[in-house]
């Protein structure tokens, strides 16, 4: 929540200054990053309405809860990026390059990017520290959490930071190259070229942040270190034969729902499966938190059925 309120009032600001930069100056580039700070802005938005309804109770209409929320808005602001962000840069360069015209008052650009990326430095930090402190919380590295982590609001703010970061750069350079009339035009046709690039970097994020989000709204599993975990935990209890299938697949960033086949001794009596099933259970949750609701289908290991492979799923 804080990385995503830090990110949403330094966009604000910097989607202002840098369309009166590009008002002033008439420069491409400009405009295009002016467009990307517009995007992130709204993104920020759409990031805490998921933040804001993923913790909505579950109903009779979704049983599972609305944990999805998060993956769905999350889904949206990398359409947002593409649609508005990156379509409209190329656009712009495609125009100036067509049409091509030195932008004026260059001062204002400067200015502008600088602060801007004073202020995405900032944003990105803040972002980077949350999840820092969230890795080790897990005890996982920086890497290593920032790959496995189902989170895509974090993702989210880290790589439009970052595309914020690569565009400023690269405005800021077709900016200079036109000020000092490099190459041919004059040099006017950096500006243009810079517009494009930023468009390419940012559908390039857009389509990395939508990839993921896919993948959660489909249903996708929880990472091999969850399930090796969850399957340790239910092989070690005594009374346990085989996990014959095991499924899980994530609600919520940190929400796991896992279904079981499991064989269990044949001695058992009714009772001694009833409380060898609520035992596996508490023994899931100790080992992976995160599992939010369980299904155990149970069969005693000589019963009809138990020994016939049960095709795996994935998702």
């Amino acid at each position: 929540m804080l990385a995503v309120l830090g990110a949403l009032f330094a966009n604000g600001i910097i989607t202002v200054l840098k369309f009166i930069a590009a008002i002033f100056t008439g420069s491409s580039g400009m405009m295009a990053e002016s467009l990307h700070s517009l995007a992130d802005t709204t993104n920020q938005v759409f990031l805490l309405l998921g933040l804001r309804f993923y913790k909505r109770p579950a109903s009779e209409k979704h049983p599972f809860g609305y944990g999805k929320e998060r993956f769905f808005w999350s889904f949206i602001a990398a359409i947002f990026i593409f649609g508005v962000g990156a379509t409209y840069a190329i656009y712009e360069g495609i125009m100036k390059l067509s049409h091509p015209h030195p932008p004026e008052n260059l001062e204002w650009a400067y200015w502008v990017l600088g602060i801007s990326f004073v202020l995405e430095a900032g944003s990105i930090a803040l972002a980077i520290y949350q999840e820092v402190k969230e890795a080790h919380h897990e005890g996982l590295s920086f890497g290593e959490y920032l790959r496995e982590s189902k989170d895509p609001t974090a993702k989210t703010v880290i790589f439009e930071d970052s595309a914020a970061l690569v565009g400023i750069v690269i405005a800021f350079i077709g900016i200079y190259l036109t000020d000092v009339h490099a190459g041919p035009g004059d040099g006017a046709y950096w500006d243009g070229v810079a517009s494009i690039t930023i468009g390419v970097v940012l559908a390039i994020v857009a389509f990395v942040l939508a990839r993921s989000s896919r993948g959660l709204l489909l249903g996708e599993a929880a990472t091999a270190k969850s399930l090796a975990r969850i399957r340790e935990a239910i092989t070690s209890h005594p009374n346990v034969c085989e996990v014959v299938e095991l499924l899980t697949m994530h609600l919520a960033p940190k929400q796991i729902l896992v279904n079981a086949h499991i064989n269990f001794r044949n001695e058992l009596a009714t009772d001694d499966i009833e409380r060898t099933v609520n035992e596996v259970e508490e023994l899931i949750k100790q080992a992976e938190p995160k599992v939010d609701m369980i299904f155990l289908e149970t069969r005693r290991e000589s019963e009809p059925g138990s020994d016939v492979p049960i095709p795996q799923h994935f998702g």
